[in-house]
């Protein structure tokens, strides 16, 4: 339970805090970040390369404003991520779901500021008992110039009562395409069913988890402290659940490209441990063509995708989807 009465936090649901200042998008930052979730395509850090894609300046990976809450981008006075005080514990604290809703790209030299909304508070039972609170909250990030929306980014927030004591009822994988199916890499041949790339990792390692954790400013000790993590009865350190998210949009990168992302989900279904391999996959799942309604005005195809990342043990880690113009 939180250390604040639910009545608490439900008084909070509503308000909007400034939560971030001068988050200016760096190159040296965004080629870290790339790194950190296995993506090294050069398009995140050769001008040339991103110029043929179709960007002006490189462009930043689709999870990169989670960078933004480095205790540097704080305003005065905002002592917590998400400008909210929650009384969650931190050694029990779960990632749920995040998603997020493109206006553009992000790109290098912009600078943004973001303003939190605490969107949602509530109580759950745990499928192995125990009380979950659930927070969830919204980021907008604007353009420091111009005042216009680039991106918003919903974090769904979970305290359990202890740490997980295994995945009950773990889900598994459900996209699966045939042996000889290749995947459908031009916009001409997108059909609803159709299977893009396959994101594969070499096996995980604590030090993936350290990466991840400088590159993105998520500093929760259960990811990288092994002592700290079985004190407080997680088996090992575990994966970020926005690294996974972040190896499963280097399948999006590739598919479609990032000009045309307009919205993408994340549900963390399971924990990734050092040794595990994971896979990111997806699959068309509606295509609105030009003219229909809510097409894109400029005549492309907004095509929707269903999206997973599994471990080698056939464990669904990740589960979301995606929709894009291309």
């Amino acid at each position: 339970m939180p250390n604040e009465p639910l009545s608490a936090l439900e008084s909070q649901v509503g308000a909007t805090n400034r939560t971030v200042e001068g988050f200016r998008v760096e190159a040296g930052k965004v080629a870290e970040f790339a790194r950190a979730i296995r993506d090294p395509h050069p398009t995140y850090r050769d001008l040339e390369t991103a110029r043929e894609a179709g960007h002006h300046s490189l462009p930043a990976p689709p999870t990169f404003t989670r960078s933004s809450f480095f205790p540097r981008y704080r305003p005065p006075g905002v002592d917590h991520d998400f400008g909210f005080d929650l009384g969650f514990r931190r050694e029990y604290v779960l990632h749920g779901e995040q998603r997020f809703r493109y206006e553009r790209p992000l790109h290098v030299d912009d600078e943004l500021y973001g303003e939190t909304t605490l969107e949602d508070v509530f109580q759950r039972e745990g499928r192995s008992g125990g009380t979950m609170t659930f927070a969830v909250l919204r980021t907008d990030f604007y353009d420091a110039d111009s005042d216009a929306l680039v991106q918003s980014a919903w974090n769904t927030r979970i305290e359990t009562d202890g740490a997980p004591t295994g995945e009950s009822a773990p889900a598994r994988g459900e996209i699966d395409a045939p042996e000889d199916a290749a995947p459908a890499e031009d916009a001409a041949d997108l059909t609803v069913g159709a299977v893009g790339p396959t994101v594969e990792t070499s096996p995980l390692e604590r030090r993936d988890f350290v990466r991840y954790a400088g590159a993105s400013g998520d500093f929760n000790p259960v990811h990288y402290d092994e002592p700290y993590a079985t004190d407080a009865g997680h088996p090992s350190v575990f994966a970020q659940g926005m690294f996974s998210a972040g190896v499963a949009s280097r399948l999006l990168r590739e598919w479609f490209g990032l000009g045309g992302l307009e919205s993408y989900r994340t549900r963390f279904t399971a924990r990734a441990f050092p040794g595990d391999t994971l896979s990111a996959r997806a699959e068309v799942r509606e295509i609105a063509d030009a003219g229909d309604e809510g097409a894109d005005e400029r005549g492309g195809r907004r095509v929707t995708v269903a999206l997973e990342v599994v471990a080698d043990d056939g464990q669904k880690v990740v589960d979301g989807d995606a929709t894009a113009v291309v």
